[in-house]
């Protein structure tokens, strides 16, 4: 990385802690928007699935 932008050994030190320091801040920085994410419910019955897979057995019977 040195040698690609061309930075003594002193300024690629302080460009480090420059970007570490500009890590940091950027990481703790407190969020200004909130996600309102609902937890997802399962709102089907129970005894929807016990005959499904009947269900689809037959009509592939009937209509094919």
């Amino acid at each position: 990385m040195t040698t690609e932008l061309n930075l003594s050994a002193s300024q690629f030190i302080i460009l480090a802690i420059v970007l570490s320091f500009a890590v940091t801040v950027l990481w703790l920085k407190k969020s200004y928007f909130q996600l309102d994410i609902e937890p997802v419910t399962d709102n089907t019955p129970r005894n929807v699935g016990t005959r499904y897979g009947a269900y689809i057995q037959s009509q592939g019977k009937y209509y094919n």
